[in-house]
């Protein structure tokens, strides 16, 4: 497939999970080197075209700072479909497991399906928890969908609460909307919250500052999205394993590349 056609697709594809786009917008990328003046602008339009997807950032970030950046796109293509997170989250959860997830959490509900004895119970955020569910149910995969004045019901029933983060700052997590009132809920109850943080999520502050300032999210309630500090989860599931050590900040995974905060001419 012709690089052009590939970042197309990845423009296109709002319903496809982090892993498929950073593999198809990698491949795009490595090569482009017929074409290197290019690089910098289809970097910024995929950043434009998936601004809450932190992996792609990631994934942007890492080749616009490389000496060889056609190398460097051809290296992590395949890095977040072989994230270690899912893994992680299998062992940390207790068998049969009761899980409220928000949305459609792609790593989360890699993991849950795969084991076969958790139940989902699926918090709908935009459609996606409603999506994710009739998915499921057509795989014979268990799982709940709870309409939002169901919530805090559910929580109460539930082993666990598993948020996943979009994008990750130092001290904070972006997340699907209405996440952050089932956190609320969870830790009012006193359940245990997790956060999964896979592989590419962690940005550097001007990163994660300018991406949360283009969404406008303290601006506009509609905006869908939420900020949640990582102080409110008892446990972090990442590429390294887990740990209830929710104080220490996150580390970046990616230069500060200045380039994507620039807005393309279109």
């Amino acid at each position: 497939m012709h690089p052009i056609e590939r970042l197309r697709y990845v423009a296109r594809a709002d319903g496809a999970g982090p892993g498929v786009l950073v593999r198809e917008t990698g491949l795009a990328l490595c090569d482009m080197d017929l074409d290197p003046q290019s690089l910098v602008l289809a970097c910024r339009r995929i950043v434009e075209r998936h601004p809450t997807m932190a992996q792609l950032w990631w994934l942007c970030a890492h080749v616009l700072a490389a000496p060889d950046p056609f190398s460097k796109a051809r290296e992590l293509a395949l890095v977040v479909e072989h994230d270690d997170t899912p893994g992680h989250l299998d062992d940390a959860l207790p068998d049969d497991a009761r899980a409220i997830i928000v949305g459609w959490p792609f790593t989360t509900v890699k993991c849950l399906a795969q084991r076969g004895d958790a139940l989902m119970l699926v918090v709908d955020s935009h459609g996606e928890g409603e999506a994710l569910v009739e998915r499921l149910h057509d795989a014979d995969i268990a799982a709940e969908l709870v309409p939002f004045e169901y919530v805090s019901a559910a929580v109460g029933t539930a082993d666990v609460v598993i948020i996943e983060a979009l994008a990750c700052g130092a001290s904070s997590v972006l997340a699907v909307g209405g996440s952050r009132a089932v956190v609320d809920t969870a830790v009012a109850q006193g359940k245990q919250v997790w956060l999964v943080a896979g592989v590419g999520t962690r940005l550097p502050t001007m990163l994660w500052s300018g991406m949360v300032s283009a969404l406008q999210i303290n601006d506009d309630w509609r905006a869908g999205l939420d900020v949640i500090d990582v102080n409110r989860f008892t446990r972090v599931v990442g590429p390294l394993g887990h740990t209830t050590d929710t104080a220490a900040e996150f580390v970046a995974e990616c230069p500060a590349t200045a380039e994507l905060l620039r807005r393309s001419v279109i």
